[in-house]
């Protein structure tokens, strides 16, 4: 299956502002396999101006743009996407969940950045537990807490177990029981980590079950991240003298039955998503034991379908110096569906490159229902199979959202794979709104340089797309404009136009890219 690669950074950042560091390494943007994804998961921030600054400036000249950042108090995620991967993202959603002084404060808990990527629905989380050696009661609680209260509006997965992939990061506060510092620290400088990983609270209480049931860790070979006097390598010399622990840790789960019965209705006359049914028990991620020793292709569980994810990577990185923790990264790879639908909103207008400042910008999109399905194979980009735009491939996606279901089924049948089912229709609504961002826009939340509401008088399909529907299919237009007042500052720049949607608080399409001439 065709995959994506999701990079996950988690720092307690001590009170700190952004160091003077390159934070390239911490991003994972020091080559040319750069992330398509990326999650940073903060803690402790008391900048987070300057934070979301530094990030933005590290990664929008690599092309990346800013999805989501959310807070709980000082509990950060920011979430970067590649550009060009825009176009297959929705249902991009965020939830807080505050535990600290009874939740009322907030100091601890944490905060989800979820969204769906190529039809298939991942979810960061970044955290932070209670601490204390002896509050291990207080951080299962803390974790049973997020569990519990985290709910989303998409109905097919609106709890966090829900997710195909989910990846929990963040600082866990779990400590060593059972031994002393100056033993602990004689075992780091051995470079003993597997006697000292016996004495890991957190892995005690994985493997009795109590927490992260069914989710993974990579194999920890670096150092404790916690605690070290700031700005040195030294553990902490304080009259606490706190025992070096893994405080700071990644872990994940994928469910891998996404392709089987989690997205796709099993009734084989609907033509519709449902809500599926709600994953009590959390299905474990590959790959397994027994997958690993088996060669490739080879393993008894070959013929299993579903996503897998492969960690490539998991370390800590000591060069960042300026908090009392360091750093853990996880990079990773996580497959998605070759076939997938595309957002609802085609625009169809404006089709000119150039635009002049002194004329309102007409515009005209087209909500399809359902939307043109897009296909891919292992051996094409996931960023080539994106919807092309304008209307030139309209007709197309037309085409594909009336026939996608029959021609799939043809194409599938002799692969023996689930035909994905078209997601519920787009609910418009008068608080949507058109964004007019600048091309190269690096937040998609702040970026937008003007707006106007979306349109609510359907107005006549253009022939070429009116020939094309027929009874399985539904494709309304609707045209507006942005007038010249709003342009009038924007002259001699490249911009576009992005659909918002109000009840889904994120993109459901992209206009082609125009010039305001001067």
């Amino acid at each position: 299956m065709p995959s994506l690669t999701v990079r996950c950074c988690t720092w307690n950042v001590g009170d700190m502002g952004p160091p003077d560091d390159d934070l390239h390494a911490l991003l994972g943007i020091t080559d040319s396999n750069m992330p398509d994804i990326i999650g940073v998961c903060l803690q402790e921030v008391v900048a987070e101006d300057m934070w979301r600054k530094v990030l933005i400036d590290h990664l929008h000249p690599k092309d990346y743009v800013l999805a989501k950042a959310r807070n709980c108090w000082a509990i950060w995620i920011f979430l970067f996407v590649k550009r060009s991967l825009l176009p297959a993202i929705t249902n991009i959603e965020s939830e807080v969940t505050p535990s600290g002084f009874g939740g009322v404060m907030g100091n601890k808990g944490g905060v989800s950045a979820r969204f769906e990527v190529c039809g298939v629905n991942v979810i960061l989380l970044s955290c932070h537990f209670s601490a204390h050696a002896e509050k291990k009661r207080d951080r299962l609680n803390d974790y049973l807490d997020i569990i519990e209260h985290q709910s989303f509006r998409d109905e097919d997965v609106n709890v966090i177990l829900d997710h195909d992939y989910i990846f929990w990061m963040g600082d866990l506060n779990f400590r060593l029981d059972g031994i002393t510092k100056a033993e602990t620290e004689k075992l780091i400088r051995e470079k003993r980590y597997a006697e000292l990983l016996k004495h890991d609270q957190l892995l005690s209480m994985k493997n009795s079950k109590l927490i992260f049931q069914d989710f993974q860790e990579g194999e920890i070979k670096f150092p404790p991240t916690f605690k070290f006097d700031k700005g040195t390598d030294t553990y902490d010399t304080s009259a606490k003298q706190r025992i070096p622990s893994w405080t700071d840790r990644i872990l994940f789960l994928a469910h891998r039955d996404f392709a089987i019965d989690h997205h796709l209705n099993v009734d084989p006359t609907s033509t519709r998503r449902s809500p599926s049914p709600r994953r009590h028990v959390p299905v474990r991620g590959s790959p397994s034991t027994l997958e690993k020793n088996y060669p490739r292709n080879q393993s008894p569980l070959r013929h299993h379908r579903g996503p897998a994810v492969d960690l490539i990577e998991y370390t800590c990185l000591p060069q960042y110096k300026s908090s009392d923790h360091r750093p853990v990264v996880g990079t990773f790879q996580i497959s998605v569906p070759s076939r997938w639908f595309s957002l609802p909103v085609q625009f169809i207008e404006p089709t000119e490159k150039e635009h002049g400042a002194l004329a309102d910008l007409k515009f005209t999109y087209a909500v399809m229902n359902p939307p043109g399905l897009l296909r891919m194979t292992e051996v094409e980009s996931i960023l080539s199979a994106k919807p092309s735009f304008p209307a030139s491939c309209l007709t197309e996606l037309v085409v594909l959202s009336s026939l996608g279901r029959s021609l799939l089924e043809e194409t599938v049948a002799a692969q023996d794979t689930p035909v994905p089912l078209a997601p519920a229709p787009l609910e418009v609504g008068t608080s949507d709104w058109i964004g007019v961002y600048p091309a190269d826009f690096e937040d998609l939340e702040k970026s937008y340089a003007t707006y106007v509401y979306a349109p609510s008088t359907v107005t006549s399909a253009p022939r070429s797309i009116a020939s094309c529907s027929t009874k399985n299919t539904e494709t309304k237009c609707y045209s507006g404009t942005v007038p010249f007042r709003y342009l009038s500052e924007l002259q001699g720049k490249t911009y576009q136009l992005v659909y918002m949607s109000h009840k889904k608080n994120c993109p459901q399409g992209y206009s082609a890219k125009f010039t305001i001439k001067k």
